[in-house]
């Protein structure tokens, strides 16, 4: 993961809307809706609640077809699980790294841009 630099006056004023916004978008688009690092975060709290929702139908249509097979749909359902996991946990991560003014771009999809 990669720091990104914005204007330390963005930083101060609005790290705590941005820092919620990594784990639910919304809130820096209705609390702070013209700063970049609100804009920022909110676009990475919708990558990750993209791909949380992404990978959590396509662990359920694989434990449904495989959920007949004993220790197959088992151990999908653990890996989904665990998968979830991961993101809610880097949801926090990048919340918390933004809380302590150094917002950070998720690796492989953070360069995607939902939110302009």
């Amino acid at each position: 993961m990669t720091y990104i630099h914005f204007d330390t006056d963005d930083l101060r004023k609005n790290a705590v809307p941005a820092a919620l916004g990594c784990i639910c978008f919304p809130v820096p688009l209705f609390a702070c809706p013209k700063s970049p690092l609100g804009r920022f975060c909110a676009n990475q709290g919708l990558i990750l609640a993209l791909a949380f929702i992404a990978i959590r139908l396509v662990f359920a249509v694989l434990k449904v077809l495989t959920g007949w097979i004993p220790l197959i749909g088992w151990a999908i359902a653990l890996i989904g699980w665990l998968a979830q996991a991961a993101i809610i946990l880097a949801a926090l991560y990048l919340a918390w790294q933004t809380y302590q003014k150094k917002p950070m771009r998720l690796p492989y999809i953070g360069n995607l841009k939902i939110i302009r």
